[in-house]
């Protein structure tokens, strides 16, 4: 069924046009939007919106006069899109048959799924991830995955590619059984890769009226987590280098999810450029022998 014949009107905010066509492959919504009372060569328009978590845009904006040219631009980055997206897949091209319950311990509310490798259901992947090697992912942290949770959030990291994920906990089928050989081969890289990341306890500590909730620990830089209820932005993500007397760079959020976010986002970039750093110097140790 075309799925336009479903879409219910939705507004470009602050913008004054009416989506008419969408299709979302991948990571783009792909979209085609008209405002009648807007300049003739700008009455269609034809713009990509990509998520970022709890954030948004819309970017590769084109206006046109034409109904016709518009929809032929929207064909264009819809075939496009596509020819990326099965790139992606094929660069990723473990596992096509889907993970059922039968091979999961059940989803049990009681149990803390952190650190546990467990399948997302199919019907809560987009339609061109629905694979099995897409089902997989680590659980890393998220109201969600405690036991007995209070909220729904897990946050985690597809075993394909690497790429941070966020799920609720009603989406996960369930912690797998036996992973399969390409899934264990992953999960060695990726505990290769996060032992440069150790978390670091110790007792509480007060910055600025902010109490030090989560610390992540990278290489010789340590970020932080505060919270402070009473103040305008309750919570803050903060680092520092070894060796140095206070925090820098202090990202002031008003929600708990996007400040914890933020700070695993602070530490895995920190961490990719530690491994950058060494594939340069082994690139430059090869060129040297050569």
């Amino acid at each position: 069924m075309d799925m336009d014949e479903t879409y219910e009107t939705r507004m470009l905010a602050d913008m004054g046009y009416e989506i008419i066509h969408t299709a979302h492959i991948g990571g783009r919504e792909i979209l085609v939007a008209e405002n009648m009372g807007a300049p003739d060569d700008q009455r269609y328009m034809k713009a990509e919106y990509v998520s970022y978590g709890l954030i948004g845009e819309y970017d590769r904006i084109i206006y046109t006069t034409s109904y016709l040219s518009v929809m032929e631009e929207y064909a264009a980055c819809i075939n496009y899109q596509i020819a990326s997206v099965r790139d992606e897949i094929g660069r990723a091209d473990y596992q096509r048959e889907l993970f059922t319950a039968a091979q999961c311990y059940p989803n049990d509310y009681g149990q803390d799924i952190t650190g546990e490798v467990v399948a997302v259901k199919p019907s809560s992947l987009r339609p061109e991830y629905r694979r099995g090697d897409a089902q997989l992912v680590f659980v890393t942290h998220g109201n969600g995955a405690k036991a007995n949770p209070k909220g729904g959030s897990v946050f985690c990291y597809h075993l394909s590619d690497g790429a941070e994920a966020r799920f609720e906990r009603h989406h996960i089928l369930g912690v797998v059984m036996d992973l399969p050989q390409w899934a264990e081969d992953r999960m060695g890289r990726y505990r290769a890769i996060r032992e440069l990341e150790a978390p670091v306890r110790t007792a509480p500590e007060n910055v600025a009226g902010y109490t030090i909730t989560e610390r992540v620990k990278v290489g010789n830089m340590l970020f932080v987590l505060g919270e402070n209820y009473n103040a305008p932005s309750p919570y803050v993500t903060w680092q520092k280098r070894e060796g140095q007397p206070g925090y820098e760079l202090g990202h002031f959020l008003t929600d708990r999810n996007r400040a914890a976010n933020d700070l695993r986002r602070r530490a895995d970039d920190e961490r990719q450029n530690l491994a950058q750093g060494k594939d340069r110097s082994r690139l430059h140790g090869y060129s040297h022998a050569r």
